[in-house]
């Protein structure tokens, strides 16, 4: 399969996972590889296995994104570090990464 047909196959498949688990904001899967290669470059120097994809599907205030849109956030577990996929797991870490990320672009 090509490159362009794995990552059409990944999107819908997080698609059909929101799909199936409606009350949920958050899922965390491994990444697929080449996905999402340049922000995982931009992470520094780390073992591949170690990507996982966080997707979300609401804003930083918590409310749904419009036309159902998932953002993926590319994301680096520590070496021995297993995450529950549940949104009470996934909350917290998205949380830090939209704080640190505004604190980034007001410091610009």
């Amino acid at each position: 399969m090509s490159e362009v047909g794995l990552r059409k196959l990944w999107e819908r498949a997080d698609g059909v996972f929101f799909r199936q688990h409606p009350t949920r904001y958050y899922h965390i899967r491994n990444a697929y590889k080449g996905e999402c290669e340049g922000e995982f470059f931009s992470l520094g120097a780390h073992n591949a296995d170690r990507r996982r994809i966080i997707l979300c599907r609401v804003n930083a205030l918590q409310e749904p994104l419009p036309d159902n849109k998932v953002v993926k956030i590319p994301f680096l577990a520590f070496a021995d570090e297993e995450i529950s996929d549940t949104d009470e797991i996934l909350y917290p870490i998205m949380r830090d990464i939209m704080v640190d990320a505004l604190q980034r672009e007001r410091e610009r």
